[in-house]
């Protein structure tokens, strides 16, 4: 799977989770998950190479703790836990 394969499929599990995604330009050092007016957000930096997006995002879905609630591809859960 490719690194934008992964990024969409990362994008769309938050999405499945009630996960608004915002993209932003925040520096290339931004990203990451908040919680905004009571709403879990995910920020993904668009000033920050597409790499660095995927770790972020993943790091950020990984340290969820409703993961288990949901089916994630093997290859994709390995992704969220190796970034967690």
């Amino acid at each position: 799977m490719s690194g934008d394969d992964s990024m969409h499929e990362l994008i769309e599990l938050a999405r499945r989770l009630g996960i608004a995604v915002r993209h932003a330009h925040l520096g290339g050092d931004g990203g990451g998950m908040a919680v905004v007016k009571g709403l879990r957000q995910l920020f993904i930096d668009l000033d920050a190479s597409p790499e660095d997006q995927l770790g972020r995002t993943a790091g950020a879905l990984g340290r969820l703790n409703d993961l288990e609630q949901v089916f994630i591809r093997p290859d994709l859960r390995d992704l969220l836990e190796r970034h967690a």
